[in-house]
């Protein structure tokens, strides 16, 4: 099979279930933005070499495909978004760095800068969510692992960060 369709040539294409939608719709502007948030995270992942950090990105790009299936109507898994694993990661990264007492620069070497872009992209996506028309259990599953998502991003850049100096 061939990358090159057509089918997208007339400004539609194709979501879940055969459903077609203009490219400019915002649900597709919020599943760019997950995929871009994707490529960032595997930029990311590449910078990081073998850091356990690594690990815990793939797994998160994984869930993104998971997460991308629920914007385009897809229910939400049995178990969840996977916010709890998220949760479980930002408890352990902040007993482990030293409070925070100013705002952050990012750029403290290139792992760290790419992860913060990440988080930055993480953050539109959650903006792009906002508005949709979810039902309450969709909303209530996707937008705070999105939140929960860019708080373990900022903390795994600060990690990488500080494991520089």
């Amino acid at each position: 099979m061939s990358i090159t369709t057509k089918t997208g040539d007339d400004g539609y294409t194709d979501i879940i279930r055969g459903k077609r939608l203009p490219k400019n719709h915002p649900i597709l502007e919020c599943l760019g933005t997950i995929d871009e948030l994707n490529a960032f995270l595997g930029d990311a992942k590449a910078a990081l070499g073998d850091n356990p950090a690594a690990e815990i990105i793939e797994k998160i790009q994984k869930n993104l495909f998971t997460l991308m299936g629920v914007i385009a109507g897809m229910p939400v898994p049995a178990g969840g978004m996977g916010e709890e694993y998220l949760v479980n990661l930002i408890e352990k990264l902040e007993s482990e760095l030293p409070p925070f007492a100013s705002f952050v620069v990012p750029g403290a070497n290139p792992a760290s800068a790419k992860l913060h872009v990440a988080r930055t992209v993480c953050r539109r996506v959650e903006r792009r969510m906002i508005g949709l028309g979810f039902d309450t259990e969709t909303e209530a599953a996707i937008v705070p692992y999105i939140n929960r998502l860019s708080d373990l991003l900022f903390l795994l850049a600060q990690k990488e960060a500080f494991s520089k100096l």
